[in-house]
């Protein structure tokens, strides 16, 4: 059982680490060797800076929505 539950955490760590490259590749940073710890760094970092971004956007969004009920 244990060894199921580490081959499923390793294999998400290998599909995380796959994404980080292709998304540093985009960023002209090359990292071919990355430990756990670093991949889980990055996933985290990554999604609080899409986080971020997407706030502005979100705010705007329930501004404009709040406006048209108000019309109506």
């Amino acid at each position: 059982m244990e060894k199921r539950r580490r081959a499923r955490i390793n294999q998400s760590l290998a599909a995380l680490k796959a994404l980080i490259l292709d998304s540093a590749r985009l960023e002209n940073t090359k990292h071919s060797k990355l430990e756990k710890a670093d991949i889980l760094e990055l996933t985290v970092r990554h999604l609080q800076r899409q986080r971020s971004l997407a706030q502005p956007g979100l705010s705007r969004y329930k501004a404009g929505y709040q406006d048209c009920s108000r019309e109506t």
